[in-house]
């Protein structure tokens, strides 16, 4: 007889650890999910007669491991994404790049950023470590591009770069710099191991660089249609998903943790706590503890807008760095999801930062007149597409950023955690992207063996 496992989130970590755990001989998995749904974020919604994700979510730059297991569910109906994607910074546009572009700086500016970037080469090891994102930022680029990226940051993840932890620098699109045309780039990168790991140039002038591929599911469905195939394919492999049930209590009995919902009690060897509502966690542990002042989550207006599939841009999707631009990233989400109506519409979706109590927050139900006219401006559709509908969403908390002090609030709670109960497992909530994500989960059988 194997032992139970209760995988607390039904997110994408939720499936990645219990595709491990149903590895372990004989084990048997239960799901336990307070939302309807399974995916977590990756369900999308139905929007104006489209399946929508909010935001721009697929298999991006996977293993092939886990592309293997995504087209099997999906029984072999996914599409290869072939990246295009496109940034914008100052006014102008990069294609092939989704990360700030800063070539368009005069070039005095950018010779200052070289011979700061060469400085910092000839240094690389030495100083102190630094305290939070602002001087990592200037520990990898110099004061100058450094500063650029900091007053990036700051606009999109409405957070200054001082306040965030150095490795929130992971969550974002400002890991490399380029600052010089292809060919600069990669004379400057070959030219120092130092500037090699943090400089950047364009994908086609690098080539190949990695083995990971990209893929999306090819029903018409979004995303969603992966999260519903996912649900019944670990269904059928003796998988209980307890789907819109919250946890009403958590006791050791018997060498067991009992686990109660509104509609089951488990007894388990161990349960896998794999979201980061650590309140909740507290909660049913008898102890008070809420880590989100340490969390900084950005608000966003989520806009779909609805026009003619032959006027949007053949491409993934556009990061838009600008410093007075509305949007942050857009996605011609209707396109390569497959989605065109009968009347021939689709859609692309925006995503744009906005401080919550802004004017524009206010009165979403008008911004989209100058989202749309930002996405004639950056060439998303052309210039004479007409918006045939749109739907604008008040999204208060999306990417979330670690603050100063997170990670040492963070370990207290899982000390605490620990102390408490040994059979409860709490997930590392760190890593951010699908793959980075997938690779971790491989930590989880030794976690439960432990």
């Amino acid at each position: 007889m194997g032992k139970v496992y209760v995988v607390v989130g039904a997110g994408f970590r939720g499936y990645c650890d219990t595709l491990q755990l149903l590895q372990e001989p004989g084990a048997k998995v239960y799901v336990v999910e307070r939302e309807p749904f399974f995916g977590g974020i990756s369900y999308s919604a139905k929007l104006k007669g489209f399946s929508v994700d909010k935001g721009v979510h697929m298999f991006d730059g996977i293993p092939q491991a886990l592309a293997d297991n995504v087209t099997e569910i999906m029984d072999g109906k996914v599409r290869t994404i072939d990246f295009v994607s496109v940034s914008a910074f100052n006014g102008v546009r990069t294609d092939g790049f989704s990360l700030p572009d800063l070539a368009s700086l005069p070039a005095d500016t950018k010779a200052r950023i070289t011979a700061e970037l060469q400085a910092l080469a000839a240094n690389a090891g030495q100083g102190s470590a630094p305290r939070n994102l602002r001087e990592l930022l200037e520990a990898r680029y110099g004061a100058t591009a450094g500063g650029i990226f900091a007053g990036v940051f700051k606009n999109l993840y409405n957070l200054d770069a001082t306040k965030a932890q150095p490795d929130a620098l992971s969550k974002t699109s400002l890991g490399r710099l380029k600052h010089l045309d292809d060919a600069q780039m990669i004379a400057l990168k070959a030219s120092d191991p130092f500037l090699d790991s943090v400089l950047a140039a364009r994908r086609k002038a690098l080539g190949k660089v990695d083995d990971f591929v990209s893929i999306y599911p090819d029903t018409g469905e979004a995303m969603g249609g992966w999260c519903v195939r996912a649900q019944k394919w670990l269904e059928d492999r003796g998988v209980t998903m307890c789907l819109g049930q919250g946890i009403q209590s958590i006791e050791a009995v018997g060498g067991k943790l009992r686990l109660k919902t509104e509609a089951h009690t488990i007894d388990a060897d161990r349960i896998v706590w794999t979201n980061d509502n650590t309140q909740a966690l507290a909660s049913l542990l008898g102890f008070e503890f809420d880590t989100s002042a340490y969390v900084s989550g950005t608000p966003m207006l989520f806009a779909t807008m609805i026009t003619k599939a032959e006027h949007i841009k053949d491409f993934t999707y556009l990061q838009n760095f600008d410093p007075e631009g509305k949007t942050y990233r857009t996605a011609s989400a209707g396109i390569y999801s497959g989605q065109v109506d009968a009347n021939g519409n689709s859609f692309v979706t925006s995503e744009c930062p906005t401080p919550i109590g802004s004017p524009r927050w206010e009165n979403h139900g008008e911004a989209h007149h100058a989202i749309w006219q930002e996405c004639k401006d950056l060439g998303i559709v052309s210039a004479d597409a007409q918006l045939v509908d749109h739907a604008v969403l008040r999204l208060p908390s999306t990417f979330k950023v670690a603050k100063l002090g997170y990670d040492e609030k963070i370990s207290e709670f899982g000390a605490e955690v620990a102390r408490r109960s040994k059979g409860i497992i709490f997930r590392d909530v760190k890593p951010f992207f699908r793959r980075d994500i997938y690779l971790d989960s491989f930590k989880v059988r030794d976690l439960v063996n432990a």
